[in-house]
């Protein structure tokens, strides 16, 4: 058996906030809390009133749209030598937040 290291975006390691601007007042931004293995939007929890009465708002399909969740085995861009020496990500083609990267096993 071999294990092979393999790289992943850090918006993988759990639960993490997310700001998000409010579209009505400049002056305010909701937090969500993006839940890094959801596949639809409205599994993320966003503090706004919105959430609170009706379970859903805009803002949690805002932060989905931010969420990277790369990881280096489903891809879609594969990692070359020259980004596993740098322990980078191939691109960030949603995320401009997500600058490191964690490393997990495969077998």
């Amino acid at each position: 058996m071999n294990i092979i290291p393999a790289l992943q975006c850090r918006s993988l390691d759990g639960w993490y906030p997310a700001q998000i601007q409010s579209s009505s007042d400049e002056d305010t931004r909701y937090v969500v809390h993006v839940n890094p293995w959801a596949n639809r939007s409205e599994q993320h929890v966003c503090e706004c009133k919105s959430y609170h009465y009706r379970g859903r708002c805009k803002h949690q399909a805002e932060a989905h749209k931010l969420h990277c969740g790369w990881n280096e085995m489903e891809g879609p861009e594969e990692a070359t030598d020259e980004h596993k020496e740098k322990q980078d990500m191939p691109s960030l083609w949603r995320a401009s937040y997500v600058e490191y990267v964690g490393i997990q096993w495969r077998i």
